[in-house]
């Protein structure tokens, strides 16, 4: 039998800066909890530790800040456990947007497979070839994301068309923007997906970077409970962000911030500047310890709290059914577009700085993600789901 190409495809999380957990087997224990009702079910039939188990939830649920079980003494198989009303629709999301993404990448692997054998025809005529190329497979690039592009899916697809076009294989460590940045320095990575220009103009200046070009881009949302207790909703947008900020620190209402030097916490944070307010105080938290804008999300749910967050994991994340949306920068003719504006660019590290770096294949990778195939998936992701894409590519291919 053909082994899937996609089959030691792995994704993790990276917590706090340091610890990483697996988020195959996260959510495949979810899964299995709900089918069998019991944590050490789950873990037998998944081949792993009990301990393994509720350290790998424990690890979750501290980063999200959620409760994503409930465990109760004397169930089936020595303790009745089921998934939260949180943790279903952790496992909900996540389930609908593996669709789509085994779906776009099942297309590239017969669009691949197809092209392949008509390269290399047997001598039948039936394409199989010999396996020779087989060793071009073990090159292989890493790559420090920000959290955005990991959590709906799409990083894995350009992943994994780019080993089919190519028979490099990259590999992600997902957190956030500064985080990610700090690792490229240390040579721990080949490259950086990040969206904090100015860091990564930093970067560049300081000589850590090869080079750095724009990717997609997608846009930051002001959003908050849909009782707007700051009334922010009724201001003039043309007031901008700053003014909405300002009703929020002068009401005290209460505001999540990522703290955690990531691009979305870096864009809050000149947002504030731009408001002349130093935001302090109980009704402003800070939860660096909180994975992602998805985890933001969640907690501001839970607070009723306001939160600055990009486009694609606020729709990602359902919210929109619980939560009101109240400034945006991609409306035709909004005046702040290009206040909210967020990009999304990729860095090569300097290989004179750190000669580790496996530059030759970034810079294969580098030319293959602005090329047509590539940004072709970046229009298209998320529309069959949203009925509009969660990006837009910068540099519209012709």
């Amino acid at each position: 039998m053909e082994k899937d190409p996609f089959s030691e495809f792995r994704v993790s999380v990276e917590l706090d800066g340091e610890k990483r957990i697996s988020g195959n087997n996260l959510f495949d224990l979810l899964e299995k909890i709900t089918r069998y009702g019991s944590i050490s079910r789950a873990a037998s039939e998944m081949g792993i530790s009990y301990r393994y188990s509720w350290g790998l939830i424990q690890a979750a649920e501290k980063a999200l800040g959620l409760a994503l079980v409930n465990k109760q003494i004397g169930g089936y198989e020595g303790g009745g456990t089921s998934l939260t009303r949180e943790g279903k629709e952790l496992l909900g999301q996540y389930k609908e947007f593996k669709g789509e993404v085994d779906t776009q990448l099942n297309r590239f692997v017969k669009k691949a497979k197809q092209a392949k054998n008509a390269a290399h025809p047997t001598k039948d005529g039936s394409g199989q070839g010999d396996g020779s190329s087989g060793q071009i497979f073990q090159r292989h690039l890493l790559l420090a994301s920000t959290m955005e592009p990991v959590e709906t899916g799409l990083l894995d697809v350009l992943e994994g068309a780019f080993y089919q076009s190519s028979g490099v294989l990259v590999r992600h460590i997902a957190l956030g923007s500064g985080r990610a940045l700090q690792i490229a320095k240390s040579g721990r990575v080949d490259m950086a997906l990040t969206h904090a220009p100015e860091l990564e103009e930093e970067f560049m200046e300081e000589g850590w970077g090869e080079s750095r070009f724009p990717v997609m881009a997608n846009d930051f949302v002001l959003v908050g409970p849909v009782s707007d207790p700051a009334e922010i909703a009724k201001i003039d947008p043309s007031g901008g962000t700053k003014e909405a900020f300002r009703k929020v620190a002068l009401s005290r209402s209460p505001f999540i911030s990522r703290g955690d030097h990531s691009g979305t916490h870096l864009r809050e944070l000149k947002i504030w500047e731009s408001a002349g307010i130093s935001p302090e105080g109980e009704w402003y938290l800070k939860s660096s310890g909180v994975v992602g804008n998805l985890g933001i999300l969640r907690l501001a749910l839970e607070k009723k709290a306001y939160t600055l967050v990009d486009r694609a994991t606020f729709l990602l994340s359902r919210s929109f059914e619980k939560m009101i949306r109240i400034f945006t920068g991609t409306e035709e003719g909004n005046a702040l577009t290009g206040e909210l504006e967020n990009i999304f660019s990729l860095t090569l590290v300097n290989p004179e700085r750190i000669p580790t770096v496996n530059s030759e294949d970034a810079l294969l990778f580098a030319g293959w993600i602005q090329g047509k195939e590539a940004q072709q998936v970046i229009a298209g992701f998320g529309q069959e789901s949203f009925g509009r894409p969660l990006f837009s590519i910068v540099n519209p291919f012709s």
